[in-house]
């Protein structure tokens, strides 16, 4: 990909974290993650698409799995815990912006939770 390609896209995930953050300062339990799931998988999907694009596929796969978390509440399930998870998850998103961190904890993490539901 250009350098410009990258610029925006990085740009933009930090838009959509930025999101993510924003949605979860109004959010205190699961059920503030509930109410907002659509929101919040409006940002995980964006990041889902561009993440693997700009080389960071671990990042793309930690949103698709909370995409498909969130989908799942969308379609009427309500797992306990979700808020913790999401609020570990924008950590981790943050973190493996500023420095490459590893996703794979995180991911397993999700993948585990997604799998409980």
């Amino acid at each position: 990909m250009s350098d410009e390609f990258i610029k925006l896209a990085t740009k933009e995930i930090r838009e959509e974290i930025l999101g993510i953050e924003n949605i979860l300062n109004s959010c205190s339990d699961d059920d503030g993650v509930f109410q907002n799931s659509e929101k919040f998988e409006k940002h995980t999907h964006k990041i889902k698409g561009l993440a693997p694009m700009m080389g960071k596929s671990s990042m793309g796969s930690l949103a698709s799995v909370l995409d498909d978390t969130l989908k799942q509440i969308m379609a009427g399930k309500t797992p306990q815990g979700i808020f913790d998870l999401v609020t570990v998850s924008h950590e981790k998103l943050v973190q493996n912006m500023n420095s490459d961190s590893d996703l794979e904890p995180v991911i397993e993490k999700a993948k585990n939770f997604l799998s409980d539901m």
